[in-house]
């Protein structure tokens, strides 16, 4: 099973919980034996951002056992550029959020993996490529926020307006009230959306770089914690 490495964290003295997000069981956690103990045993292959060809014996409990894994691409760029490292990381996690466990996740999977390679361009990802990752990883999750189109009467939106989370997305004035946003910002996301990821390497953007970002929280409930990393590495002074 081929399957891209979006976390971990220790168990033990010895062993790993590894999670994993796959085109077929989306997110998988599963337990590394020995991996802390041993310097060879899953050498490297263990690391966020990894890709892999992964066997997994199942148990009684609740975790799968990580019998091997051999890498097929690990991260060069994304382990020595703060920026990558960040964006990698928060690529991983937002996926990896939005993926079913133990369900289908095959678009949420190649977005993952278009976005690892991305990241190892010579040229450096920017806020449009980070707005087009969260506006297609929601679509893949089947969470897409109106953009074009009011999120509560379903007319056009012609003009600027406002976004919420909780409706759903941009609202006309006088449908609702939120964070007011321009039509030329919605129309971007949009166009970001429908975007083939690796094409909005180096375009502009301005107006907000989060509210995409913030819908996403709103939906997977809790915020994300390479966000903070991302946010520091891209400008400090802004907030979550």
């Amino acid at each position: 099973m081929d399957a891209i490495v979006v976390g971990r964290n220790d168990l033990g003295e010895s062993d790993r919980i590894v999670r994993l997000l796959t085109a077929t069981d989306g997110r998988v956690s599963a337990v590394a034996r020995g991996a802390r103990r041993s310097k060879k045993r899953f050498a490297g292959a263990l690391d966020p951002g990894t890709r892999l060809t992964v066997t997994l014996r199942k148990g009684r409990g609740e975790l799968a056992t990580l019998t091997q894994a051999t890498v097929r691409k690990a991260p060069n760029r994304a382990r020595t550029d703060f920026y990558r490292i960040a964006a990698m990381l928060y690529g991983c996690e937002l996926a990896a959020s939005l993926a079913p466990e133990g369900g289908e996740a095959e678009r949420l999977y190649g977005l993952l993996d278009v976005w690892l390679d991305v990241l190892e361009d010579v040229q450096t990802v920017g806020t449009a490529s980070q707005v087009a990752l969260e506006a297609k990883a929601l679509t893949f999750a089947g969470l897409c926020p109106a953009l074009v189109h009011c999120a509560r009467c379903g007319e056009p939106m012609v003009a600027d307006g406002h976004f919420d989370d909780d409706a759903g997305g941009a609202l006309h004035p006088w449908c609702g009230v939120g964070k007011r946003v321009s039509l030329i910002w919605l129309q971007s996301v949009e166009t970001l959306r429908r975007t083939p990821l690796r094409d909005t390497v180096g375009q502009p953007w301005t107006g907000s770089a989060w509210l995409i970002a913030d819908f996403a929280r709103y939906h997977i409930g809790h915020p994300l914690k390479a966000r903070r990393l991302l946010m520091d590495a891209t400008s400090g002074d802004l907030t979550p």
